[in-house]
């Protein structure tokens, strides 16, 4: 398996798909490389058309090739911004489930001890009828 850098960048309406490591690439053929720029008309295409534009060069199969994939917009790396924002979401999903898990556990052990629906919800600052459902759950 080889790994191929891919940048990519936005040009009117399509991205323009750059893969440097094929700049002067030499077929088994003897043909030398000219082109390192495809392009694909959706961001969602960029993966397949990459991949597509290297193994054509290469003569590599698919399962062959992995892709590095970067993306640009006017010298914003979106890449980076974009995986940074995935993790802080994984981390804001953790502690949701952290905090449910403890609404949860503190509105049971309230009404273990007496305490009304309607106060739990209070407490927990939800409606007394999502109280009842944290009690039952």
């Amino acid at each position: 398996m080889h790994t191929y850098q891919v940048d990519v960048t936005r040009d009117g309406k399509w991205w323009m798909i750059t893969v440097p490591e094929l700049n002067g690439y030499i077929g088994a053929d003897g043909a030398i490389n000219l082109s390192t720029v495809t392009q694909a008309r959706r961001i969602s295409e960029v993966p397949s058309q990459a991949k597509d534009f290297i193994c054509t060069v290469t003569d590599m199969a698919p399962s062959e090739v992995d892709l590095h994939i970067t993306i640009y917009v006017d010298d914003i790396d979106v890449t980076d911004r974009a995986n940074k924002l995935a993790a802080e979401r994984q981390t804001a999903e953790r502690h949701a489930a952290a905090a449910a898990a403890e609404a949860k556990s503190l509105a049971r052990e309230l009404a273990a001890r007496g305490v009304p629906v309607r106060d739990v919800g209070e407490v927990l600052g939800v409606s007394f009828q999502r109280a009842q459902q944290l009690i039952s759950a």
